[in-house]
């Protein structure tokens, strides 16, 4: 085919400009097409900022409609490093005192320090969580135990090494006991414990005053000894365990160290965590419970293979088990943390809590504790420093203020935009992109509807009687005086709003506007549906441009092709003619 700037040559015709109008001629429809587009793209993008707006209405209607959107509640402490508080729409409005006596605490034991990198020892370890009671008397009486046995050995050293006499006498009285100890009902010796007694008062009688002296206070220590021994014994504490745990046993080799005893204990998930600790020449293993609260307490229980469990070497040094002795970790001075439940008073009556938060006592209100109130505070009798945290639970009407708030305004930014597509512009002629538009004009008029309808079930009936007015451009505006006088009329207010009476016409109107949204919304609904049917008639638009533009490309296609063969058809003419023409004129000359 000859080039576009070619057409015509043969012909000696314009052949360009009279394809081009014909062409032209043929998309003539496109224009109505493309203005038809134009308004049809406004319409979609407009009518998806409608779609958003009821959307936003859906979810203010949303916000209002339980009721306790209606009940908010606001709560404070007066002392918010010791107690803080928060309180649900169930909570009662109230106030109280709070003394925190005690926060909740987890068990915390640190081990004796071994050899960095050092083995512990083989072994079995056996952890169970329980309840420590007692451990208090325990430890005191423990520590007394050390003290007289400290006594006791310092009055030993301090007599025998006082004189001769005094070394004499302790070898006698050290002979009269094993000579008292060997006279038996079945081994009769008696006159070898009378002679070793003998032997023994020869050598108390050859004793200084001095020595008789350092005598008393030896022997007076070592029975204070005895006592305390007795007393340690019989203060041993108990241990409860758990009935929702059992124990968890470890196999412990002879070539673990604190880091990988630490790392068993932890994947055994026992309710105990471990940590390693190097202070700098000894590694410790310090064990805290995992939770807080006395039922979170634990005892570690070793078993070693020479069967020495509470002596101070090998994995007794880890265990934790004050009832059997004051080793391992009991060892006397070896700083324990027990585990406890917080105690508090509120209004001056006693609760208790395995966690610092206290959610079950006060319906709907929850308090978390954080310091303690109370110095030496003793609930049977003894010293009390008081300060008392004020705690208050309050109506907070300005979430529900807030929420009728966000609502009007959600509305009247619907009904502001569907009045401004659906008019008509007096002054310039101009209708609005959705004017007469029956779907529009549909939302248009219900949502009038709904605000002026009633609803049955409370005091009030209509937006209006609580303060929620109709303006005359459609909108909604908020009487504050009358919705305060309103919200302060009980619950007649939040029934206004959330009544279900299982009717459109007469629920809340919370209710039916969030119905009327959420359906609109819906698959079917009334905007998804003209949403839908907007975007069809921008696809069939877009189509039919299609179709214009390929017959267009059609006919151009055909009209050039014959134009083509004209321009050929009429060259051979021309050439032909000149051909004739130069004959006759040869013919001519020749004549002549």
């Amino acid at each position: 085919m000859a080039t576009i700037s070619s057409l015509g040559i043969g012909s000696g015709l314009d052949s360009e400009a009279i394809i081009t109008k014909l062409v032209s001629l043929e998309k003539l429809p496109l224009t109505a097409l493309q203005n038809r587009a134009q308004i049809e793209s406004a319409q979609i993008s407009e009518f998806a900022k409608v779609k958003s707006q009821v959307a936003a209405l859906a979810d203010a209607a949303q916000a209002m409609s339980t009721s306790s959107a209606w009940t908010a509640r606001s709560a404070s402490s007066s002392n918010i490093n010791a107690a803080t508080i928060s309180a649900t729409s169930s909570a009662t409005p109230t106030s109280f005192t709070l003394d925190v006596d005690a926060l909740a605490k987890q068990q915390n034991v640190t081990s004796v320090g071994v050899s960095a990198g050092s083995n512990v020892g083989a072994g079995t370890m056996t952890l169970r969580l329980g309840t420590w009671s007692g451990t208090a008397a325990s430890t005191a009486a423990d520590a007394a135990a050390a003290a007289a046995a400290s006594a006791a050995a310092a009055a030993q050293s301090a007599f025998v090494g006082g004189s001769a006499e005094a070394l004499t006498y302790d070898a006698a009285n050290t002979a009269w006991l094993a000579a008292v100890a060997a006279n038996t009902p079945t081994v009769t010796n008696q006159q070898a414990e009378d002679d070793a007694l003998a032997a023994k008062n020869a050598a108390q009688a050859a004793l200084s005053p001095a020595d008789v002296t350092r005598l008393g206070t030896r022997d007076s220590t070592a029975a204070a000894l005895v006592l305390a021994n007795n007393a340690a014994a019989a203060a041993r504490p108990t241990f409860i365990p758990s009935g929702s745990s059992s124990d968890v046993v470890l196999t412990v080799l002879a070539t673990d160290t604190v880091a990988t005893l630490a790392a068993k204990i932890n994947s055994a998930n026992a309710g105990v965590v471990a940590t390693t600790v190097n202070d700098g020449s000894q590694d410790r293993l310090i064990l805290r419970s995992k939770d807080t609260g006395a039922a979170a307490g634990f005892r570690v229980q070793t078993s070693e293979v020479d069967n020495t469990n509470t002596d101070a070497t090998g994995l007794s040094r880890f265990a934790y088990d004050p009832t059997a002795g004051a080793y391992g970790a009991a060892t006397v001075g070896n700083q324990v943390q027990t585990a406890e439940n917080a105690k508090a008073r509120i209004n001056g009556l006693a609760v208790t809590s395995a966690s610092n938060t206290l959610s079950s006592n006060i319906p709907g209100v929850t308090i978390n504790l954080l310091a303690t109130t109370t110095t030496n505070y003793n609930n049977v009798g003894g010293t009390e420093s008081r300060a008392s945290v004020t705690l208050s639970v309050s109506e907070d009407v300005t979430v529900a203020v807030r929420n009728v708030n966000n609502f009007i305004t959600a509305y009247n930014a619907l009904a502001s935009n569907l009045a401004e597509l659906t008019k008509y512009d007096q002054a310039t002629k101009t209708p609005g992109l959705f004017q007469g538009d029956a779907s529009m004009l549909g939302i248009q008029s219900v949502l009038r509807n709904m605000a002026g309808s009633v609803s049955t079930g409370s005091a009030y009936a209509r937006l209006a009687d609580v303060g929620i007015e109709r303006q005359l451009d459609g909108t909604l505006a908020l009487n504050t005086a009358r919705f305060s006088t309103a919200a302060n009329n009980g619950t007649e207010l939040q029934k206004l709003f959330v009544t279900n009476n299982s009717n459109t016409l007469t629920d809340g109107f919370a209710l039916k506007f969030k119905n009327f949204a959420s359906g609109a919304l819906a698959t079917g609904g009334s905007v998804v549906s003209k949403a839908d049917a907007l975007q069809k008639k921008l696809d069939t638009n877009t189509a039919e441009q299609t179709r214009v533009n390929d017959r267009a490309a059609a006919v151009e296609a055909r009209l050039r092709k014959q134009y083509s063969a004209l321009d050929a058809k009429m060259a051979g003419l021309t050439a032909l003619n000149a051909y004739v023409a130069q004959q006759v004129t040869t013919w001519n000359q020749s004549k002549n």
